[in-house]
C-alpha cells in the first residue's frame, strides 16, 4: 500500500469521522494507561481487554486494512498501547475478581483466554471480515457491543471503587466511537453492522448516564 489515505473507496467526510474517532481512543488508552500506574488498578472489563488485544495484533500484523498506510500504522500505535495495558492486566487484573478462592487462577485463565481470541478472531476475519470490510468493522464492533456491555457490568459491581474509573475515558471511549459509528452508516448499508452500531452507542451512553450517577453518591468519595 503507498498511499498515505485511501481516496478512491473513502470520501474526506469519511476519512474525518474515522480518523477523529480513532484518535478519541489514544486518548482513552492514555488515561487507561495512567490510572494503571496511579490506582494499579484496569479499569477495562478483562474479557474485553483480551479480546481487544487479540483484535489489534491481527489487524496491525496479520490483515491490513485498505484505508491507508496512516491507518496502518494508527491501528500499531494502538496495539502498542495496548502491550502496557495487558502487561497492567497480568499485573493488577485480578482485582476484578471478587471470590478471593479463585483469584489464583486468574493468569492462566487469561493466557487462555487471549488464546481462545486470537485463534478464534483470526478465522472470523479471514473469512467474514476482511473480505468484505476491509478495515475490520464486523469484528471490531462485534467486540464493541461485549465491551460496551461488560463496562456497565463491571462499574455496578465495582461502584465502590469508582475513584479508579475515569469519567473523561469513558467520555473519549463513546464519542470515539460514536464518530467511528457515522462513519460506518456513511461507508455501509449492511444491516446487521448498523444495528450493532447503535447497541454500541445506546451501552455507551449507558455507561456514561450510571458514571455520572455513581459520582453523585457520597461513597463515590471513598
Amino acid at each position: 500500500m503507498s498511499s498515505l489515505i485511501n481516496l478512491q473507496d473513502y470520501t474526506v467526510t469519511e476519512h474525518v469521522m474515522f480518523a477523529v474517532g480513532c484518535l478519541l481512543w489514544v486518548f482513552t488508552y492514555v488515561i487507561v494507561i495512567k490510572n494503571i500506574i496511579k490506582h494499579q488498578f484496569v479499569e477495562v472489563p478483562v474479557v474485553a481487554i483480551c479480546a481487544n488485544f487479540s483484535w489489534e495484533f491481527l489487524w496491525s500484523f496479520v490483515f491490513q486494512t485498505n484505508m491507508g498506510e496512516l491507518y496502518v500504522w494508527g491501528y500499531r500505535v494502538w496495539f502498542l498501547m495496548d502491550c502496557f495495558i495487558i502487561y497492567g492486566l497480568f499485573k493488577y487484573g485480578d482485582k476484578q475478581v471478587s471470590i478471593d478462592s479463585i483469584k489464583k487462577f486468574f493468569k492462566p485463565v487469561t493466557a487462555f483466554c487471549l488464546l481462545c481470541w486470537f485463534v478464534t478472531l483470526y478465522f472470523y476475519i479471514k473469512n467474514y471480515d476482511a473480505p468484505f470490510t476491509h478495515m475490520g468493522a464486523y469484528s471490531g464492533y462485534i467486540l464493541n457491543v461485549m465491551m460496551s456491555a461488560l463496562y456497565i457490568t463491571l462499574i455496578l459491581r465495582m461502584k465502590d471503587s469508582i475513584g479508579s474509573f475515569s469519567y473523561l475515558a469513558g467520555w473519549f471511549k463513546g464519542v470515539g466511537t460514536l464518530l467511528i459509528t457515522i462513519f460506518c452508516f456513511l461507508h455501509f448499508t449492511d444491516g446487521f453492522l448498523l444495528t450493532m452500531c447503535v447497541i454500541t452507542g445506546i451501552l455507551d451512553a449507558t455507561y456514561i448516564y450510571l458514571f455520572s450517577q455513581l459520582r453523585k453518591q457520597p461513597l463515590s468519595a471513598t
